[in-house]
């Protein structure tokens, strides 16, 4: 049998963010293959001292586990929310009676704070304990991109253990294809805009003009050229979009990606890059980011240094140009809406 870890608390579909997404995304696709639910149900730990909600947690994942049997597969994802300092031994303990196990990477902490950041205690003990130990245990791997594999093969996990996403799938009930599109409509940008993870916004240049969607806006400090529509539930997020191309930019300067958030592009795939392709839109990615090689090889967008040069690339764009950028647009769309990133991957584990 194949199952899914389904850690319970994760749904929480009246936020106003994108936060859970990605995993129910997950879980949909999974389940429309045939994964059976594996419920981790963890109650009340937040409640309890450190010590006890470790050995809470580890007896509620051991019980999980000891449902499986030799040949079963789970998939995990990863980080998992409900982890412990024993996880890492659980899965080794269930591998050795026959149990495959797999995880699909949402984030890693190890490749956010590669570059010399100051790193939170909580996130180091994270990269020491679930990071280095638990992928390595695993039977196989899906990684964002190429780029996220190789330095994962660098940390010494065995190459064939892991594949490649691609690109993050996206999900949208009652979609409805967007018509009319131009390269000089605004350029949009949607997520989590607050100042430590978007600060770029307040220093943009005066052109093209930007519609934003998301929370932590600070409205009295938006530019001339900027309009904020507020936050959207993540399934009705896509019908609201208005604009020419979806922009996947991170960082406290326009002139380049920069920072934890900025500097982390270089290795993964944001999650409103998807957002964007599913709901029609080509992308502005930054050059230096591993998206951008899917982007380009794949027609759907462009890629600028800066965003001091958007306008300039924009504006040397023929309207022919635009046009198939948009038909390639949809074909990936399609395909990230379909489920289809997930599935392949999923196929291409040994």
């Amino acid at each position: 049998m194949k199952y899914y870890l389904k850690e319970e608390f994760l749904h929480d579909n009246n936020a106003k963010n994108a936060g859970n997404k990605a995993r129910n995304d997950v879980e949909s696709i999974v389940k429309s293959q045939g994964f059976q639910a594996l419920i981790l149900s963890v109650d009340n730990w937040y409640e309890m001292s450190t010590a006890k909600a470790q050995i809470h947690k580890v007896k509620a994942f051991s019980h999980s586990l000891n449902r499986l049997n030799e040949g079963d597969e789970l998939l995990i994802q990863f980080p998992m929310l409900h982890h412990s300092f024993f996880t890492t031994s659980l899965v080794k303990k269930a591998r050795r009676r026959g149990v495959k196990i797999y995880f699909i990477i949402h984030d890693l902490d190890a490749l956010r704070f590669m570059n010399g950041q100051a790193v939170p205690l909580k996130h180091r003990i994270r990269m020491k304990i679930q990071e280095s130990g638990l992928l390595g245990s695993a039977d196989g791997i899906i990684a964002h991109n190429p780029i996220m594999k190789s330095v994962l093969v660098d940390k010494g996990i065995a190459a064939d253990k892991i594949v490649s996403l691609d690109i993050f799938d996206y999900l949208i009930p009652n979609f409805q294809e967007k018509t009319g599109l131009t390269k000089n409509q605004r350029i949009i940008v949607a997520g989590n805009l607050a100042q430590e993870k978007a600060s770029y916004l307040y220093s943009l240049p005066a052109e093209p003009a930007y519609n934003l969607y998301g929370v932590g806006f600070d409205e009295n400090r938006a530019l001339a050229n900027e309009t904020y529509f507020g936050p959207f539930l993540p399934d009705e997020l896509p019908a609201a979009l208005e604009g020419g191309f979806g922009l996947v930019w991170d960082g406290d300067s326009a002139e380049t990606c920069s920072g934890v958030f900025g500097e982390y592009l270089r290795y993964n795939n944001s999650h409103k890059a998807s957002l964007y392709l599913a709901s029609g839109f080509p992308l502005v990615v930054w050059k230096q980011s591993a998206l951008s090689h899917f982007v380009l090889e794949n027609g759907c967008g462009i890629a600028v240094e800066s965003l001091h040069d958007l306008k300039a690339t924009i504006d040397n764009l023929s309207d022919t140009d635009y046009q198939d950028l948009v038909e390639n647009t949809r074909r990936v769309g399609k395909g990230i809406r379909d489920g289809h990133y997930l599935l392949t991957a999923l196929n291409n584990l040994k």
